[in-house]
C-alpha cells in the first residue's frame, strides 16, 4: 500500500490509497469519514468503515449506567460546591435555599457531565495514542536520537503518559519488533477499508496469566485501546484488519494482540491475545455479520429518506395549490386595494385574482351611473 498523487479531477484535500499492486484505488472523504472506491468506470463506490461497522456492537447498557452514574455524579458536586448541600452537620444551619429554577440549571449541567468525560477521555486517547505512533515509527527509521527524545518528553496529560508508559512495558516484555504503523488496509472481497495500528513479530513474556506457553517472534496484528474496558467490537475489528492485510499482501499473521494501557496507573496493560485461525475465522464471521447489517440499515435509512423527501414534496405542491387557489380569490393585496384603478394582475400573473377584479368591477359600475346624465324634473 502506498499514498498516491491525487487524481485529476479530485478534490486535492482528498488524498487517494492504492492496493494491490495500484490496481485498486481508494479516496478518504474525511467529513463523512468514508472510503470511497474508484471503479473502472471513474465513479466512486462508498466501502465500509471497520470501525463504523464495529460500533452496531458497542454494548448499550454498560454505556447508559456509566452515563447515569457520571451525571449523578455532577449533580452531587455541584450541590456542595454551590451551599445547597453539606456532609458536615455543623454546617448545615448555613445551607442555601434550593428552590427549583436552580435545581432546574444543576441538573441541565450535570446531563452533559458524560459528554464532557468522553471528550477528555478522547483527547487523552489521542495524546497517547499519537505518542506511540511516533515512537513506532522512531524506532522503524532506527532514529535512536528521536526514541530517545520521545521517551524524554511523554505527553503532558498524565494520564496519556501513563497509558504510553504501558505501553513501553508491553513491547519490552513482549520483545516486540515492528513491522508497520498506522497501516491503511482494504478489504477487495468483502468491500471494507480501515487503519490499523501496526504489524510486529512478538514473543511470549514470562508471565503465565498473560502468556500460558512460550512462542518466539510471532508476526502479530496490534491494535492500541486506552478505553476503560475490552468489548467484543475489538476482536470483531482486529479480525477484519487481518483478513485485510493477509488478503493484500499474501503473508500469514498468526496472533492478534488488542492491548487496553491503564491511563490511571503506570506499567499496566490489559492484553486480548487470539492466537490461531479458528479464533480468527469465529471473529471474522462476526464482523462480517455486523457489516451485513449496518449495510442493510444504511439502506433501509436511505429508502425512508427517500420517502420521506417525497412525501414533504408532495406536501409542498398540495400546499403550493392550496395557497394558489386560495390567493386565485383573494390575493394578499386585496384588502389594500380601492379599484380605482386596473391592475396589471395578482400573485405576480398577469390575471387579476377574483376579490380585486370584484372591486374593480363595483367601482367601474358606480363611475358609469355617476357619469349618467342626469333628467329634469316637470
Amino acid at each position: 500500500m502506498g499514498l498516491t498523487i491525487y487524481a485529476p479531477g479530485l478534490d486535492p484535500q482528498l488524498p487517494e490509497y492504492s492496493f494491490y499492486g495500484g490496481t485498486e484505488r481508494l479516496r478518504f472523504e474525511q467529513k463523512s469519514w468514508t472510503y470511497f472506491r474508484r471503479m473502472p468506470d471513474g465513479s466512486l463506490d462508498p466501502q465500509s468503515g471497520v470501525t463504523g461497522v464495529c460500533k452496531l456492537c458497542t454494548p448499550v447498557q454498560p454505556l447508559m449506567n456509566w452515563a447515569v452514574k457520571t451525571a449523578l455524579a455532577r449533580a452531587k458536586k455541584l450541590l456542595i460546591e454551590r451551599g445547597y448541600v453539606t456532609g458536615n452537620p455543623y454546617e448545615q444551619a448555613n445551607l442555601k435555599p434550593l428552590f427549583e429554577a436552580e435545581l432546574d440549571k444543576i441538573l441541565a449541567e450535570a446531563k452533559e457531565a458524560n459528554v464532557e468525560e468522553l471528550e477528555a477521555a478522547g483527547d487523552t486517547g489521542s495524546a497517547a495514542h499519537d505518542w506511540i505512533e511516533r515512537y513506532i515509527k522512531a524506532t522503524l527509521s532506527g532514529n535512536i536520537e528521536r526514541r530517545l527524545e520521545l521517551l524524554s518528553k511523554l505527553p503532558e496529560d498524565e494520564r496519556a503518559a501513563n497509558a504510553d508508559i504501558a505501553a513501553l512495558c508491553w513491547m519490552v516484555e513482549h520483545r516486540v519488533r515492528w513491522v508497520s504503523t498506522e497501516e491503511k488496509c482494504f478489504s477487495r472481497m468483502y468491500g471494507y477499508a480501515g487503519t490499523l495500528d501496526g504489524i510486529a513479530y512478538v514473543s511470549s513474556c514470562d508471565d503465565p496469566i498473560c502468556c500460558p506457553h512460550s512462542f518466539e517472534s510471532r508476526l502479530s496484528l496490534i491494535d492500541h485501546k486506552t478505553s476503560n474496558a475490552l468489548r467484543l467490537q475489538y476482536l470483531y475489528q482486529t479480525a477484519a484488519y487481518m483478513q485485510a492485510k493477509q488478503e493484500e499482501s499474501g503473508i500469514k499473521i498468526e496472533d492478534r494482540w488488542v492491548l487496553r494501557y491503564g491511563k490511571d496507573d503506570r506499567a499496566e496493560y490489559d492484553p486480548w491475545h487470539q492466537e490461531g485461525d479458528e479464533l480468527f475465522q469465529e471473529d471474522l464471521q462476526g464482523y462480517l455479520c455486523a457489516q451485513a447489517l449496518s449495510k442493510a440499515m444504511h439502506t433501509t435509512e436511505d429508502r425512508l429518506q427517500a420517502a420521506g423527501a417525497y412525501k414533504r414534496a408532495e406536501r409542498k405542491k398540495v400546499t403550493k395549490a392550496l395557497k394558489d387557489a386560495e390567493n386565485a380569490i383573494c390575493c394578499p393585496e386585496a384588502s389594500e386595494y380601492k379599484g380605482k384603478r386596473l391592475k396589471k394582475g395578482c400573485n405576480g400573473t398577469e390575471k387579476m385574482c377574483q376579490a380585486c377584479e370584484a372591486k374593480y368591477a363595483a367601482r367601474g359600475k358606480v363611475q358609469s351611473v355617476d357619469d349618467t346624465p342626469k333628467t329634469s324634473e316637470h
